[in-house]
């Protein structure tokens, strides 16, 4: 998100910016999303003794294994390779529905709330009037990986979770992104219709998807973005949404190229992890590209 706003409120600062994993839509689009799925995934997660659903029940391990493998057998060649990993996110079209048991839940297999709660989250935050408030997420066999667990479920075996979506993001909301602040405003009973409006001033000043041209940087800068396609946080197919709206307004893709580039890390959690890298040398990349010109 720095980085995004450096070139577009401070093109001059510098000739080159790596960006991982851009929070173009942090105080809006992928809050809500954060919200949605917490929501979504709570209302399934199995009751403790106590009666309190339990969210990091919602799947076990063994249940994000099973996901993560059927996303490889479906999307795998989607890019004419069967290398483990899927590269073409945008491509992909698994379809939960394929690993629903025929009766009662079984560990080969998911259980019908499971799958519906999968379809309702990688689908997107919606409206009731089915309006879309934040983009999809991309099937990526790093579901299976640590890092998307501890965003979306966590791994609190009580009544508090403790997934960085309902303490980060839900601290964040209420703190911070509502105008004006509701210090008690419990991200379990975010308001799909009424509370994005409460967002919108805050995203104004801090979020950057809305330039998408980037006019005066362009001129003098080279920009590299990569995004992990198991982000679970901020979802891969933003950066794709942004690209192409940056290609369209600066003449297509291939001027477009010659200073600005996007690359999709398969497997890649929020920023490293996940089942196919550790991590990304953007800087070494641009400095590679900004002083040596390899792009």
């Amino acid at each position: 998100r720095q980085g995004m706003m450096f070139a577009q409120r401070y093109p001059a600062y510098f000739d080159g910016i790596a960006i991982c994993a851009p929070a173009m839509s942090v105080s809006s689009g992928a809050t809500i999303a954060a919200a949605w799925d917490t929501q979504t995934y709570l209302s399934i997660a199995p009751p403790n003794t106590e009666g309190q659903r339990v969210l990091s029940r919602a799947f076990s391990d063994a249940d994000l294994a099973l996901v993560s493998r059927a996303i490889v057998a479906a999307c795998d060649g989607d890019d004419g390779a069967m290398d483990g990993m899927v590269q073409r996110p945008d491509a992909c079209r698994f379809t939960p529905k394929t690993l629903q048991c025929a009766g009662e839940k079984e560990a080969t297999c998911l259980g019908s709330p499971q799958v519906a709660a999968l379809e309702r989250a990688f689908r997107g935050p919606r409206t009731s009037s089915g309006k879309a408030l934040y983009v999809g997420q991309a099937w990526d066999p790093g579901i299976a990986a640590p890092g998307w667990r501890q965003w979306k479920l966590g791994t609190s075996q009580t009544g508090a979770p403790n997934a960085a979506n309902a303490t980060l993001m839900a601290g964040a909301l209420a703190h911070e992104f509502f105008t004006p602040p509701d210090p008690s405003f419990a991200i379990t009973s975010f308001d799909f219709d009424r509370d994005p409006a409460r967002m919108e001033a805050f995203s104004a000043v801090f979020d950057t998807y809305r330039d998408a041209t980037l006019a005066a940087f362009r001129k003098r800068g080279k920009l590299l973005i990569f995004h992990g396609t198991a982000d679970p946080i901020f979802s891969a197919l933003e950066s794709i949404d942004y690209y192409q709206r940056l290609a369209r307004n600066n003449g297509g893709a291939k001027p477009t190229s010659a200073w600005s580039r996007l690359f999709l890390v398969p497997g890649m959690n929020h920023c490293a992890g996940g089942t196919a890298t550790a991590s990304c040398d953007g800087l070494g990349a641009i400095t590679r590209w900004v002083e040596q010109g390899a792009a």
